[in-house]
């Protein structure tokens, strides 16, 4: 099986079934429209038995402004929200073969989900981030992504802030390649 790593922010992520990652970022379909489009990294689908298949929309920083540090931390969400709201939609655009790019480059596994019951996650993962920075940055994400959250009925845990440690206990990053605190 093949598998692929992207490297962002200094954290390897992966690896994954290559069927399983579509790296948006580098994509053909984003290559055709990425003036002034902002996007995330990567899609991640993740499929446990017996629950809805779930794709994480992953985008990756190396660090982030504090809460008082104002406009840059408000700057700093928006920026997030835009690129992962916008991988999101190019990623069902892609989906739905609104671009003719994509046909061959979109995984077969990602063109056979049932969208209607699968499930979105909006990742952010910061390198070198300490645990009790997250909170603020989770909360302000989690706000500025509520209209897309409402709108395509998904649970408020949809919304996820992680650092280098909590990404390697997801399984998002390879351990060995975190940064020490």
């Amino acid at each position: 099986m093949t598998t692929v790593k992207i490297i962002e922010s200094e954290l390897t992520f992966g690896p994954y079934p290559a069927d399983q990652c579509f790296y948006i970022e580098k994509s053909k379909c984003y290559g055709k429209i990425e003036e002034g489009v902002q996007i995330a990294e990567f899609l991640l689908l993740r499929q446990k038995a017996g629950a809805h298949p779930v794709i994480w929309i992953i985008e990756a920083k190396s660090s982030s402004p504090r809460p008082q540090t104002q406009p840059n931390f408000d700057q700093f969400i928006d920026e997030i929200r835009v690129k992962l709201s916008n991988a999101f939609l190019l990623g069902i655009a892609a989906r739905l073969n609104r671009h003719s790019a994509p046909v061959n480059e979109l995984p077969a596994p990602f063109q056979a989900l049932d969208l209607q019951h699968t499930s979105f996650r909006f990742v952010l993962v910061i390198n070198g981030h300490k645990e009790e920075w997250l909170a603020p940055v989770q909360d302000a994400l989690s706000l500025a992504l509520k209209p897309v959250v409402k709108t395509w009925a998904l649970p408020p845990s949809s919304v996820v802030v992680l650092n280098h440690d909590l990404a390697a206990q997801q399984g998002l990053v390879t351990p060995a390649t975190t940064t020490p605190e």
